[in-house]
């Protein structure tokens, strides 16, 4: 009896192997991926390596990103942006200003062209360690205690640095938007074309259709970009690029280990 349960095992485990060997390479990569995300530990080594000009591998600034209040929020700009149920101000603030927004994109051959990270860059000085970018109100310490988030969701593909006020005024412009059309799609109806005018823009970095814009939210002066997280809905951690001084040179949204992908 214990002989035929113990050939069964391995047969299974044989089985099992075989199956992992057959599967796909994207699917291979995304799995390892979501191990990835996981973590909540970023080095400079990995970071230097997403955000570099070589092989595979490209750093473009799409524009830059106004913070008149300097608090920040990372979000999903067409689900969760300025719904303060879903959307948190960020435990560290940076001087009031407009800084540029970078993007990592990989030319996969297995996932296609991608933004394998985003970057908004406050200082450019040397990066001495990353840590985690927690909720206001929060710190490092309370990173795996109940009930608090260190990080956001996304459902629609996208994300953005966005800074707290003007996320605000964006979801008074988007409210305002549905009132007056309450059959429209604010992407379809809206968006869509400014994604399409990028990829016309930009064809060699990003898909048809458009992965990322730089946008002024009506009225206000205010400008922030939306980009595409990767491959795609999930949950997504920001990390704080931090000098020997302690002070915030930049922040980071890993998306994709892009060695997974090449």
């Amino acid at each position: 009896m214990f002989g035929f349960l113990k050939k069964k095992n391995k047969v299974s485990a044989t089985e099992e192997k075989k199956n992992v060997e057959t599967k796909p390479p994207i699917q291979v990569a995304f799995e390892r991926n979501l191990e990835f995300l996981k973590r909540n530990a970023l080095d400079v080594e990995t970071v230097c390596n997403l955000f570099k000009n070589q092989g595979l591998m490209e750093t473009i600034r799409i524009g830059m990103t106004d913070f008149p209040s300097g608090e920040i929020v990372i979000a999903d700009p067409l689900v969760y942006l300025g719904n303060e149920r879903y959307t948190h101000l960020l435990n560290r603030k940076i001087p009031v200003g407009a800084y540029p927004i970078e993007l990592a994109v990989c030319h996969s051959p297995i996932a296609g062209v991608r933004i394998v990270a985003a970057r908004l860059k406050v200082r450019e000085e040397d990066v001495c360690r990353y840590e985690v970018a927690m909720p206001k109100g929060t710190t490092i310490e309370q990173i795996n205690e109940p009930g608090i988030l260190a990080g956001f969701g996304v459902d629609a593909g996208l994300a953005c640095f966005c800074d707290g006020t003007v996320a605000g005024e964006y979801d008074t412009f988007q409210s305002k938007w549905q009132q007056e059309r309450p059959e429209g799609n604010l992407y379809d109806d809206y968006f869509a074309e400014l994604f399409a005018e990028s990829y016309r823009e930009w064809p060699q970095v990003q898909r048809e259709g458009g992965d990322f814009i730089t946008w002024e939210v009506p009225g206000t002066g205010h400008s922030f970009s939306m980009f595409a997280s990767g491959l795609g809905d999930g949950f997504y951690t920001g990390f704080w690029g931090l000098n020997s001084e302690d002070e915030v040179c930049e922040l980071v949204i890993p998306f994709m280990n892009s060695e997974y992908f090449i």
